[in-house]
């Protein structure tokens, strides 16, 4: 599972839970985007720069590559990531991602997620996921249950994760809306409460108390480029509060 400095940088460059392509035609997409986050009691801040090249085979039916650097409690770290999501009807929709770290000082030796969207009724979608993550002492096993709801511009999504990890399991709730002022743009707010594994370094986890609040914003400025922007607060229970600001820029060819 990857932790809350993931989910930021994944909700950047992914956008809400489902977002419909707004053409069939083939196409790529590169992004770069970087994070910076602040902790308090003393820890160093944290650094992330990534890569991402995505190939949209079609509306949905897309295939990407991501390429991750990070720092973390001083210690370094570069992650490799495979993604496939492909529609298996026009109600249900399939992915799958694996994650690699040859370094694995502070993130994940390795991930292997999946995810299935259903459609259910106009405008209602179902989520569910399943992710498995190594880490140098210890595994994290978490599922995702979401539900989602488009009304006009706007969609509220509710996700329910219970979290397995240290002999003890436990469970994360997240709430996302999004507001679609015109194709290509978004901006959301994203809240979560629970109990889930928080990165102490040296591949060393514990389950904390997290709380988490953040502001998402994508922004297409025309048929090839697209802004993208966060801002978060985490506190990883007692252990340490982190505020990060993300940005990244997406060129579609």
């Amino acid at each position: 599972m990857k932790r809350c400095a993931g989910w930021w940088l994944v909700l950047l460059l992914a956008g809400p839970l489902a977002h419909a392509q707004d053409a069939d035609a083939p196409r790529t997409e590169v992004g770069l985007s970087t994070e910076r986050s602040d902790l308090d009691r003393g820890y160093a801040d944290w650094t992330e720069h990534s890569l991402r090249v995505q190939r949209h085979h079609g509306a949905r039916d897309f295939s990407a590559f991501a390429l991750t650097r990070t720092s973390r409690f001083g210690l370094d770290d570069t992650q490799f990531e495979l993604t496939h999501e492909r529609a298996l009807s026009p109600a249900w929709v399939a992915g799958l991602s694996l994650t690699v770290s040859p370094t694995h000082r502070v993130l994940p030796r390795t991930g292997l997620a999946g995810r299935l969207q259903y459609e259910f009724a106009p405008a209602w979608l179902l989520h569910l996921g399943a992710r498995h993550t190594r880490y140098r002492s210890s595994e994290v096993d978490r599922l995702d249950l979401g539900l989602e709801r488009y009304v006009g511009d706007f969609s509220h999504a509710l996700r329910w994760s219970p979290v397995r990890a240290l002999g003890r399991s436990e469970q994360v709730l997240e709430w996302r809306s999004h507001w679609y002022p015109a194709e290509g743009r978004s901006l959301g707010l994203i809240v979560a409460a629970g109990d889930e594994a928080t990165e102490l370094g040296a591949g060393n986890i514990a389950l904390a108390r997290v709380r988490s609040l953040a502001l998402v914003a994508r922004w297409r400025l025309d048929d090839a480029w697209t802004l993208t922007g966060s801002l978060s607060r985490t506190r990883q229970g007692d252990f340490y509060v982190r505020t990060g600001v993300g940005a990244g820029v997406q060129r579609r060819f």
